[in-house]
C-alpha cells in the first residue's frame, strides 16, 4: 500500500533536487528518504527518478507526471487537516513559506522570528532567495513577493509599499558631480543589483513613462545591504528601495538623486493558493504580518521628514 509519507518524501526529493536536502527539510535521514522513494517504486511498479543523472536529481518522464499529481494530493490532505485546525482555532504544524533573499534579512526575517516566538506550535519552513516560485507547482503555504504576483488564481494579500530611490555619498557626489538627467548617469559609477527577475538595468521613469538606464558599472551584487554599504562608502550610486536605505538616507549617509526620476511605488504582498482558504496557519500569518509591517513600514515618510529638513 502506498504510504503518504512516501509521497512526501518523493515530492521533497523533487522540489530540493537532492536527497539530502529532503532529508533535511522532513526532519529526517537521507537513508530513510531513500527508502521511501524506493518503497513508493516498488508498490508503483515504475522508476520515478532518474538513477543515471549524476550531476542531480531527475524525475523520469512518468515521475514527473506523478509527482505533480502527489503536489495536488498532498495539498488536498492539507487543507483538510487545516480546515479540522481551524474548526478547533488551533495554530500548530508546519508553515512553508517562500520569500525574496533581498528583503529577508532587512524586513521580514525579525518578523518571521517574532512570529514562531508568538505560535511556539508552528514549524516554519522558510526558503529564501530570489528565484521566483510558481505557487501552484509547489508545497509552499504562501509566498512574500515584490511586484510581480504571479499567477491569477492566487489570492494576494498587499502589505506595504516602498519607493526605489537613486542614492548616492555626499563625497560621491561632492568628487564626481550630481547629475541633473538620467543622461548623466552614463558618466558614474552604478552598483547594481542582480537579484530577482531584471537584468541590473535601473528603471526610472522620465517624462511620464518607464525608461531603462544602464551605468558604468562599478560593483555588481544580488545583496542590497552590500550595496547601500558600498553606496555609503563612496563608490557609486545605487538605486534602492527605500525599506533598504531609509536609515542611511535619513542619518545623511546617503542623498537621493533625480528624485523626479523614482519610479512609481512597489508593492510588498503576501499570496497563497485559493487551496490555502481555509488555513489557520495561513490566515494567522496574515493577520500578524499585516499588521506588524503597518507598525513599521514608514520609510518613506521618514525620508520626505528628512528631504523636507534640508
Amino acid at each position: 500500500m502506498i504510504q503518504i509519507a512516501d509521497m512526501a518524501a518523493f515530492v521533497a526529493v523533487m522540489e530540493t533536487a537532492s536527497f539530502t536536502e529532503a532529508a533535511r527539510r522532513l526532519t529526517t535521514t537521507k537513508s530513510v528518504i531513500s527508502r521511501r522513494v524506493s518503497d513508493l517504486e516498488r508498490e508503483l511498479g515504475a522508476p520515478l527518478l532518474d538513477r543515471g543523472a549524476r550531476s542531480s536529481v531527475r524525475a523520469t518522464e512518468v515521475g514527473a507526471v506523478y509527482y505533480a499529481k502527489c503536489v495536488r494530493i498532498l495539498e488536498s490532505i492539507g487543507a483538510a487537516n487545516d480546515f479540522v485546525a481551524g474548526f478547533n482555532s488551533l495554530v500548530r504544524g508546519r508553515l512553508r513559506i517562500a520569500l525574496a533573499e533581498s528583503f529577508n534579512g532587512a524586513l521580514i526575517a525579525p518578523l518571521l522570528n517574532e512570529f514562531a516566538e508568538r505560535y511556539p506550535e508552528v514549524l516554519l519552513d522558510i526558503q529564501a532567495d530570489d528565484e521566483y516560485i510558481n505557487l501552484g507547482d509547489s508545497h509552499f503555504d504562501a509566498a512574500i513577493r515584490v511586484g510581480r504576483l504571479g499567477d491569477a488564481n492566487l489570492i494576494a494579500r498587499p502589505l506595504a509599499g516602498f519607493r526605489k530611490w537613486l542614492c548616492a555619498s555626499p563625497a560621491y557626489l561632492q568628487a564626481h558631480g550630481v547629475p541633473q538627467s538620467p543622461d548623466d548617469l552614463a558618466e558614474h559609477h552604478g552598483l547594481i543589483d542582480t537579484s530577482g527577475e531584471g537584468l541590473g538595468d535601473w528603471q526610472l521613469w522620465v517624462d511620464g513613462e518607464a525608461r531603462n538606464c544602464r551605468v558604468r558599472e562599478r560593483i555588481r551584487s544580488n545583496s542590497g545591504e552590500q550595496l547601500i554599504s558600498a553606496a555609503c562608502a563612496g563608490l557609486g550610486i545605487v538605486q534602492a528601495s527605500s525599506i533598504l536605505a531609509a536609515d542611511a538616507i535619513v542619518s545623511g549617509q546617503l542623498r537621493i538623486v533625480l528624485p523626479e526620476c523614482a519610479p512609481p511605488a512597489s508593492q510588498i504582498s503576501v499570496v497563497y493558493p485559493r487551496s490555502r482558504r481555509a488555513s489557520q496557519k495561513v490566515q494567522v500569518l496574515l493577520s500578524f504580518l499585516s499588521e506588524r509591517i503597518a507598525a513599521v513600514a514608514d520609510w518613506d515618510d521618514r525620508i520626505a521628514q528628512a528631504q523636507a529638513t534640508r
